[in-house]
């Protein structure tokens, strides 16, 4: 007998002892699912996680409470050291990065040359203190800590802003990033995996479904999706806002002696501002239902700023919505290439694409993009923050709502049941007013649904489950 077969046989025996009714097990069960979940993220290992909830869920012969709660306390250390590998834990990275002053971020392209390359400077705040970034198309953009310099090369023009006005970032509070991966948005998947020829902790940043790589001696990320990462201190000079001879400068900052706009700055500017306007306007009339007036907005927004992903994302759902799938097919594939140059995957977005795809009843090309789509809104089901962009993408007006009133855990979770309700044709029986008990079952059954078929069926007519009321005033 394996030694995995060893310890689901001894869970199995330890589960006849626990009450399922016993409320602080049930407690204590649910934070040992959790943090059992970073070996669970592969589907291949989800059978681990189905042994937790039977725990939970099977109905067994009394034993004393006392005796419950200790076998919880004992489960919870063997679980965790034999699924959760504790030789490394994100914590030992957010203690590593009190030491870090400068980050070297590049990505290559296929032909390996660079594409993007950026050096960033980090307060003991965490957030970006000075900034340099070369190559994207045509400009050098650089942050000294007093001013924003962004170097149109093709028009021989250097343009100062305030960084408070204005400020580039890669992740602008990467000590708060580093924070959210600690917590519940991120997790260990894998240790000691081969990146690149040198040895690595997979870590997946729940929020983005994105894989971040973690050095295991410096426990510092070594990657971040396709953008490689290192520590050394820049060239001299990195961090200047150097004035060639012969460039032309407009100091757009506040109190700065009134200089010459040119022509095509002006007109920059003044589309920039009609794009966000236009934004603002289509993202609010699509959370009401007017998906023509939002076609027309969000269309003029991509005609002025076409690098604009989430205008791409939200013209497809109101010509999703129109019926118009053509159309809505189209601009979900704008925003797939957008995002595979940085090798990152909106599985979102192929999951808005394959409906349009099952609606024009092109079942092939449907089923590639849900399939891609499907384990993370399975593996969502059990670490909820993975969730996070599909509701974004289905609320156009997210952004702007404050952190207490977006969508519970518990409203994200009905959300994602019902999504994939609509895709797989599968209903489990969960139910938000159920008991818990019965909501584990169910999600146990998605799982073990999916690792056994996976079978699609878009089944547009799905009953969907109730979203459950915010708790509180």
């Amino acid at each position: 007998m394996s030694s995995k077969d060893n310890l689901e046989e001894r869970l199995e025996e330890l589960g006849q002892a626990i009450e399922s009714n016993d409320s602080l097990v049930e407690t204590v069960m649910s934070h040992i699912a959790v943090e059992a979940g970073a070996e669970c993220n592969r589907i291949s290992g989800l059978k681990n996680k189905f042994i937790v909830r039977r725990l939970i869920m099977n109905r067994f012969t009394k034993i004393a409470a006392a005796a419950g709660i200790i076998i919880a306390a004992v489960l919870s250390i063997t679980i965790l050291d034999k699924l959760a590998s504790p030789g490394y834990a994100i914590e030992q990275t957010m203690e590593a990065f009190k030491n870090v002053r400068f980050m070297h971020v590049v990505r290559h392209d296929e032909a390996g040359q660079i594409e993007d390359e950026r050096w960033i400077e980090i307060g003991p705040d965490g957030f970006q203190v000075r900034y340099r970034q070369d190559n994207p198309p045509g400009r050098l953009i650089v942050e000294d800590g007093e001013a924003v310099s962004v170097h149109y090369k093709d028009k021989d023009t250097i343009v100062l802003y305030d960084p408070k006005k204005l400020q580039y970032q890669w992740i602008g509070d990467i000590g708060g990033w580093l924070k959210e991966l600690a917590g519940q948005a991120g997790k260990v998947i894998e240790e000691d995996v081969d990146y690149w020829g040198r040895k690595a902790h997979r870590v997946r940043w729940l929020k983005l479904n994105t894989d971040c790589y973690i050095d295991p001696e410096t426990k510092l990320p070594i990657a971040v999706g396709a953008s490689q990462i290192s520590y050394e201190y820049p060239p001299e000079g990195t961090f200047d806002i150097v004035i060639p001879d012969g460039v032309q400068v407009v100091d757009m900052r506040p109190g700065a002696e009134p200089t010459q706009v040119p022509e095509w700055l002006a007109n920059k500017l003044a589309d920039d501002k009609v794009a966000g306007t236009d934004f603002k306007n289509a993202r609010h009339a699509l959370a009401a239902g007017q998906y023509e007036e939002a076609a027309n907005l969000f269309t003029k927004v991509v005609e002025l700023q076409s690098g604009r992903n989430w205008a791409w994302f939200w013209l497809g759902k109101a010509h999703y919505e129109l019926g118009e799938y053509d159309a809505a097919i189209y601009e979900f594939s704008k925003v797939i290439d957008m995002f595979a140059d940085s090798q990152m995957v909106p599985h979102y977005c192929h999951l808005a694409r394959g409906l349009a795809y099952a609606a024009k009843g092109m079942e092939d090309m449907a089923r590639q993009d849900l399939e891609t789509a499907l384990p993370v809104m399975i593996d969502a089901l059990l670490d909820i923050e993975g969730a996070t962009m599909f509701d974004y993408a289905d609320d156009p007006l997210y952004r702007s709502l404050p952190k207490d009133e977006r969508p519970t855990a518990e409203q994200s979770l009905a959300m994602m049941i019902n999504r994939l309700r609509v895709v797989t044709g599968q209903d489990f029986g969960y139910n938000p007013d159920a008991a818990a008990e019965e909501n584990h079952q169910a999600i146990a059954a998605w799982c073990q649904w999916y690792e056994d078929s996976g079978q699609i069926e878009f089944t547009p007519d799905a009953e969907l489950v109730p979203i459950p009321a915010r708790d509180g005033p």
